[in-house]
């Protein structure tokens, strides 16, 4: 059976701000010894959909113009937990309270190409780095923390990721499904 990507994650405006970010179930994941033929280095997929909510504003909008939004990150998806080079896991490691919203913000930048006319790609990759900071906030991250994988995402490096995509997600997610 093909993989259903469900609706589109990115909201149809820009947003300003995000607030009451909720994690409505709890994370899933499998860890396999090795990795499939066909999957990726990681060996760590979602065994169950992650689904968060939340409050967006819009840009331009008052306090009552807030929506509420939820995004899934899909049952299959591979993921590295956080992406932080091993060189830098003494001071933010991999795995920590920032895992959940990580994991959301990984789907947001493999998602992007398979529901979004590229002219929505800025608006888009903002949306996701400010997914990520809401929630680590609503996970307990230290602001100090916090500030330091925003920057770190919100860089030179986390556009080239985003942007340079070139990969179907839901041709990767069929594949991957197999794999559970």
């Amino acid at each position: 059976m093909p993989w259903d990507p469900g609706d589109c994650p990115f909201p149809d405006t820009a947003v300003a701000a995000i607030e009451d970010f909720k994690y409505e179930n709890e994370l899933h994941m499998v860890r396999h010894h090795a990795p499939p033929d066909d999957a990726p280095d990681s060996l760590w997929q979602l065994s169950e959909d992650f689904t968060v909510s939340m409050i967006c504003h819009p840009e331009g909008g008052g306090p009552a113009d807030g929506f509420v939004h939820t995004v899934t990150a899909p049952r299959g998806m591979y993921t590295d937990l956080a992406s932080v080079p091993r060189l830098f896991w003494s001071i933010i490691g991999p795995i920590g309270p920032h895992l959940e919203a990580s994991i959301v913000h990984d789907y947001l930048y493999m998602a992007w190409t398979d529901f979004r006319p590229r002219e929505d790609l800025e608006r888009d990759w903002n949306f996701a780095d400010a997914v990520l900071f809401a929630g680590m906030n609503a996970s307990g991250v230290s602001v100090f923390q916090g500030d330091r994988i925003s920057k770190a995402v919100h860089s030179s490096y986390g556009w080239e990721t985003f942007s340079e995509k070139e990969y179907d997600l839901a041709d990767r997610m069929e594949g991957w499904l197999g794999h559970l």
